[in-house]
């Protein structure tokens, strides 16, 4: 008899999967669930009849109970964590906050992005720039339009307002030497709330 050879081969299922946007991979009929940083991924699956374990660059990153049913999702409770971490911090963010104020149309443009899998940071910042350039009526407009489509990203936002807008600020805001101040935006207030003012010292 020979010797067996110091790496015995695998004997595990093995696949190479994406991560979808849900932080899941399909696999065998089932999903299981990834961390979130691993959206848009592709990690490897090693699977025998009791486990499913996935690797990222041969690191393990989750391990689950094998189901052997079928449209089951499989979720580790520290998963579904980490997203509404991430989702939390994400509105807590300053230019994120100037783009809801826009209002109910850019809070369900904002989730279609999330939900899109699209780096949210960059899109809501291209998105303000067009606000900038072409006027909040006209990207508010544009929005509507794009998620009438289901189209999500600022690509096509910005393809609405270059075909059917003009812009509304030829020169651009002036740059101030510190780029802190350069980030700050104000929530749009509504005239509603002036009004109310008035009224209340006009009945003094």
């Amino acid at each position: 008899m020979t010797p067996l050879p110091e790496c015995l081969p695998e004997t595990k299922q093995t696949e190479s999967l994406l991560v979808h946007k849900d932080f899941a991979v399909r696999f065998d009929g089932n999903t299981y669930t990834v961390p979130p940083w691993a959206v848009g991924k592709t990690v490897i699956a090693k699977a025998d009849a009791a486990t499913v374990a996935l690797y990222f660059k041969d690191k393990r990153i989750a391990a689950h109970s094998r189901s052997w049913q079928r449209k089951t999702r499989i979720e580790t409770p520290s998963h579904r964590e980490q997203v509404k971490k991430l989702r939390k911090r994400l509105w807590q963010d300053r230019q994120v906050a100037a783009f809801l104020s826009l209002g109910p149309v850019a809070v369900d443009y904002l989730e279609g992005l999330i939900e899109a899998g699209l780096p949210t940071k960059k899109q809501v910042k291209r998105l303000l720039a067009l606000e900038d350039k072409y006027g909040t009526e006209a990207v508010i407009y544009a929005i509507t339009k794009s998620m009438a489509c289901k189209a999500w990203g600022a690509d096509y936002v910005e393809n609405i307002v270059h075909q059917e807008m003009t812009p509304k600020n030829e020169h651009p805001p002036v740059r101030l030497r510190n780029e802190n101040l350069n980030r700050i935006r104000l929530k749009h207030t509504s005239l509603q709330e002036y009004d109310s003012h008035v009224l209340k010292r006009m009945k003094k």
